[in-house]
């Protein structure tokens, strides 16, 4: 067999560890350099986590009632799969507030990955939308500075 070969199915070859973090060293740095298309590739790998947070979030801080409103995440979360949402609501979009302010934290924040211990992109994104940190930073951008 030659190193060409790509498997059982035409997989592709999995990539080492150094690899994948490289590859996630170029996307951040590109980013911090202001690559829109960088950018680009960021939010859609990591769109599905953060509409997921910003969900989370939200549920007990909407001030809108659910027969009466239809909630934007989800809306964006249905076209995400190709699917238009059913409902005649008009939509509400503090949520999708969160969700571009979450992002806009995650740009600032992802400037300063290293790639350390071998930590991949993915893990530093998920450690920063699962501190404590970011949720007490949205509820003082939400609310004011009372947390």
């Amino acid at each position: 067999m030659t190193g060409a070969f790509r498997g059982a199915y035409n997989r592709p070859m999995p990539q080492s560890d150094a690899d994948k973090i490289s590859a996630d060293l170029e996307l951040a740095g590109r980013m911090a350099g202001g690559d829109g298309a960088a950018w680009e590739t960021f939010v859609e790998k990591f769109t599905d986590w953060v509409l997921y947070k910003a969900k989370e979030w939200c549920v007990g801080h909407c001030p809108y009632s659910s027969g009466e409103w239809f909630c934007g995440l989800t809306s964006l979360a249905l076209q995400r799969q190709g699917k238009r949402p059913a409902s005649t609501l008009p939509e509400c979009d503090e949520g999708l507030d969160t969700y571009i302010w979450i992002f806009e934290q995650l740009r600032r924040r992802v400037a300063k990955y290293s790639g350390k211990n071998g930590c991949a992109l993915s893990t530093f994104v998920w450690t920063i939308l699962n501190s404590r940190e970011l949720y007490i930073d949205w509820l003082r951008w939400k609310y004011g500075r009372i947390f």
